[in-house]
């Protein structure tokens, strides 16, 4: 794990600025209040929280860059470990969650040096990937990319969502959920998330954490569980509170999670978000930011939902050799359903500063080897492969849209076909 000491801090960056990370709560106060400064003061609760109680998180993993003249933050950023699944094979992650400099100090270069710093955090926290939920375009600069779905999905109007019929008694009860219904919640979830290629992993503790937090976070989230004739049938997370940043015909009932496996369970849940919105919120819309297909959202389109394009995840692989070897159970699975069975090729992925040789002999991933030149199979640029190994878009798609992405042969382009399919992936964000 890493310290101040292994990570070369305190440095200096300028005469009077120095890039460090926090130590104690006194320090990650100052650093929220930097936060609150450029994001609003009616966020410091929840910066605060997430600074300095969400689950497993220790001080050190706060940056961030001292005005030794003033003793004040001026910029910080933050490392956030998680873990994600791919095809049920965990992969250690980084997720970068807040980033903020006061106006001041801007265009000084105080962002990139965190971030050097911080994806040597995640490296030595074990993470392949870093993350981030981040402001349009920035973070490419720092070798990060959009790649996986967040938020978007539907929205449906309460007058859309049909009525029992005649004088039909529902068997459906909506309760909020308590601390004994965890265990039913969490095998819901691992059911919700078991078929998406890249799913994130929601734990007891950070589960409680997001519904506990202050009132007044606008991070905080409620559980709902569904009971069809007295027994859990599935459930929702919601906002606690709707979106401030919207005009009143916009705001909604914010559904941000939801296992409802059976339409009824859908239509149920959906006639309490209903009244939820309208009696409880005096709100006009229910917005389910889900944008994949589930039993739910497609009983919510079938229902004359409007779909809202998402936004996505930026991602960048910190470790590209460790990142493929860590999946190669599945790249064999994969291969082994295919009409490559029982393979015996190098297979070259060229990203322009390095080839990527993938070893299979007889069906099975033998080594991943990075070198400057070798045969290339497919090529394309650092950033988009990543789209490629995480489902996000398939090689097909990448041949027709980027000028720079190439194939040796037909073969070529099936045999990545096969190994990396383009994938439905959710990831709830923890914050």
């Amino acid at each position: 794990m890493f310290s101040a000491e292994s990570l070369g801090l305190p440095r200096r960056l300028s005469a009077n600025l120095i890039l460090t990370c926090a130590s104690t709560p006194r320090e990650l106060e100052a650093v929220a209040a930097c936060h609150a400064a450029t994001f609003g003061q009616h966020e410091l609760a929840a910066i605060l929280a997430n600074l300095r109680d969400y689950p497993g998180s220790v001080p050190q993993q706060v940056l961030y860059v001292e005005d030794t003249q003033t003793g004040q933050p001026v910029s910080s950023i933050n490392l956030t470990l998680e873990t994600w699944t791919y095809e049920g094979i965990p992969l250690r992650i980084g997720e970068v969650a807040v980033v903020s400099t006061l106006e001041a100090y801007r265009k000084q270069g105080l962002i990139r040096e965190q971030f050097r710093v911080c994806h040597q955090m995640a490296r030595e926290a074990g993470c392949l990937l870093s993350i981030i939920a981040g402001i349009p375009y920035y973070y490419r600069q720092f070798g990060y990319e959009y790649i996986l779905p967040l938020d978007g999905g539907w929205n449906l109007r309460p007058d859309q969502v049909p009525d029992l019929s005649g004088d039909q008694i529902s068997p459906y009860r909506l309760r909020p959920a308590n601390a004994q219904d965890m265990p039913t919640l969490m095998r819901f979830h691992a059911e919700a998330t078991r078929d998406f290629c890249v799913a994130g992993t929601l734990t007891e503790d950070v589960w409680r954490y997001q519904d506990s937090l202050p009132e007044g976070c606008s991070d905080r989230k409620a559980t709902f569980l569904l009971e069809r004739n007295g027994e859990p049938a599935g459930y929702m997370r919601l906002m606690a509170h709707e979106n401030d940043m919207e005009g009143p015909w916009h705001k909604g009932l914010q559904i941000k999670e939801a296992y409802l496996p059976r339409r009824d369970d859908c239509l149920a849940a959906l006639r309490f978000a209903r009244k939820m919105t309208l009696e409880e919120r005096q709100l006009q819309m229910i917005k389910v930011h889900i944008p994949v297909s589930i039993p739910f959202t497609q009983i919510v389109k079938e229902l004359g939902g409007e779909w809202q394009r998402p936004y996505a995840w930026q991602v960048r692989v910190l470790d590209r050799v460790r990142f493929l070897q860590g999946i190669a159970p599945i790249l064999e699975k994969r291969l082994a359903a295919s009409p490559f069975a029982g393979l015996t090729q190098d297979f070259g992925m060229g990203l322009y500063d390095e080839v990527l040789v993938l070893q299979f002999r007889e069906g099975r991933l033998q080594a991943v080897i990075s070198t400057p030149e070798a045969e290339r199979h497919l090529t394309c640029s650092p950033t988009v492969f990543p789209m490629i190994w995480l489902g996000y878009r398939s090689v097909d798609e990448v041949l027709l849209w980027y000028p720079d992405a190439l194939r040796k042969d037909a073969a070529s382009q099936e045999l990545g076909q096969v190994l990396f399919p383009k994938r439905d992936s959710w990831v709830v964000t923890l914050f």
